[in-house]
Parts: structure tokens; sequence; C-alpha cells
């Protein structure tokens, strides 16, 4: 059988031609070739006869640094075996290349998760009364917001401040207090896509369509912005938060393990 030959890859052109195979389960990796996300992000790849098959992204824009990757699972191991990789992650993976992180990291109460796409020609429009766009300027009032993320599966785990001024994120004022919110992971577009996430009410203000608002804000203004695809991630079985995004337009397309990951040789 043919070696795997595990490469760095540097190359946008080729990058973007392997992940345009699936737009929608790469979306996060094709964001960040954008140049306000590159600097953060490595990417390597595995050649087999001299054509990619598999390929590994670290991003090291958030705090632990995020491995998400994709392609032939002997790829994504020969990858793993060539690089050096830090003891603590945070993992973004299809569940056919759970076995392939597992053999070297203990994944802790790993998430299983819908990847889901929107369906322009489903969005609603939707009501977006008091939704108003946030600015960098908002940052200490979106983290006061987030602290309030106490209950099991709700962390917040993936905001920076930087997110702000390079997405997009609107939210609902109850006088100076922020009481819900929805933002980006990704907003691109030069490569024409966009990653909703860190969507929140706060708990005694649930139940009013909210949280819903901001996301269609987001949505509108990527649809306005010419971005597709637009995707979310959210937890199977959280059919309330399901609903809601099929009512915008959100289609179930695949399921994703996402969680932290501990190299074993720390784990113990």
């Amino acid at each position: 059988m043919t070696a795997w030959h595990p490469v760095l890859l540097t190359d946008k052109a080729a990058i973007r031609a392997f992940l345009n195979r699936d737009r929608v389960l790469s979306a996060y990796a094709l964001g960040d070739l954008d140049d306000a996300f590159w600097p953060q992000s490595t990417f390597y790849g595995a050649r087999r006869e001299g054509e990619l098959h598999a390929l590994v992204l670290l991003y090291r824009g958030l705090d632990p640094t995020v491995l998400t990757a994709f392609g032939a699972p002997d790829g994504v191991d020969a990858i793993l075996s060539a690089v050096d990789l830090p003891g603590e992650m945070y993992t973004l993976l299809p569940p056919a290349l759970e076995p392939v992180l597992s053999a070297r990291y203990a994944l802790h109460n790993p998430h299983r998760e819908w990847r889901m796409a929107l369906d322009p020609a489903r969005f609603p429009g939707g009501s977006v009364d008091g939704a108003v766009r946030l600015g960098s300027e908002d940052a200490g009032a979106l983290a006061d917001l987030y602290r309030h993320a106490t209950e099991p599966g709700e962390a917040i785990v993936a905001f920076s401040p930087w997110q702000i001024a390079h997405g997009v994120f609107y939210g609902v004022w109850e006088g100076s207090a922020l009481i819900a919110a929805a933002g980006t992971h990704v907003w691109s577009q030069a490569e024409r896509v966009a990653a909703i996430g860190n969507v929140f009410t706060r708990p005694d203000r649930r139940g009013r369509g909210l949280a819903a608002r901001c996301t269609a804000a987001i949505v509108r203004d990527a649809l306005a912005a010419g971005l597709d695809p637009v995707v979310l991630n959210v937890r199977i079985g959280n059919d309330p938060a399901i609903h809601i995004y099929e009512k915008l337009g959100f289609d179930r397309v695949c399921p994703l393990i996402e969680g932290p990951a501990l190299a074993r040789h720390l784990a113990g």
C-alpha cells in the first residue's frame, strides 16, 4: 500500500479546494483561511500518490487550541503521528475520526452535536425587534452575560472579545444589562462563510424568543453579505433549540463530536 506523506500546508488554494468538497462540514476551517484568522491557523495534510486525502487544522486563536480534521482516518492518523501536538486541546470532529484522536487523547465528556446549515429559501425573516448590533466596547457586557452559563452543557467555551471585532454579534439589552446575545465563531466575506455560535439568553429571561431574534439578525446580515453556507452547531437532544433553528430555516446535516481533550500521558 502506498505510504501516507504528512505535510505542512501553506497554499490557500490547495486547502480551499480540499475543503470545498463539503463546505458545510468544513465551514469553520474555510473561515480560517480568511486573512483575519489565517495567522492563528496551521493546516496539515496527508497525501497519497500525490493527492490530498486528509487535513488537520490547529487553530490557536482560542485557548485551548482547537483541533479539527477531515478526510481519510488513516491519513489523519498519519498527520497526528507526525505533528507536535499540544497537551490540551478542544476538538471538533466528524464521528468517524473520534477513534483516531482517542488513541492519543482522552476526550472529556464529548458532546454529540448536529451541524445545521441554513436553507436561504426557508429563512422567514423573523422578528429582530430589540436586537442591536454589538461592538468591541460591549465585550465586558457579553462576558458578564456568559457567566450565567452555569448549567451542565451551557458553558460558553469558544468566546473571545477578538471575535466581536472580526464577526457579527447582536444582543438584547434591559437597561444597562445584556440579557441575550448571539454571535459568530467565523465570519468571512472572502470565503463566503459564517458560523453562528455563543447563542445564549440569561436563564431568568428565557421563553421570550430573545436569542432567536439575535440569531435572525445575524442570518439577515449573512444573507445580505452573500454568505453561503451559514452554519451552527447544536447539541443532539436539545429539541427546543433545534426547533427554533429549524423555524429560521436551518436543516440538520451531519453529526459532530466536540469537547476538550487531554493527552493520554497527561491524563494518566
